[in-house]
């Protein structure tokens, strides 16, 4: 890339921005991932909530059902 380039040229300027640019990125991906876990965990609390409702109502209905 730009960076490797610029390491062999010698120019230490735009190899300075290439690091600042590929930091910021590296930033931003790990940003996301962690909004991304976030939220999954928040979704699977909730399948569990939904899960274990319809389990106990299916339960209820059934013993009503026998009686």
């Amino acid at each position: 890339g730009p960076g490797l380039a610029a390491l062999g040229s010698g120019d230490v300027t735009t190899l300075s921005n290439a690091i600042i640019v590929a930091f910021d990125t590296t930033v931003v991906g790990i940003g996301a991932g962690a909004v991304a876990y976030f939220v999954s965990k928040v979704r699977r609390r909730w399948y569990e909530q939904y899960l274990s409702n319809l389990d106990a109502l299916s339960k209820a209905v059934l013993d009503r059902l026998n009686e």
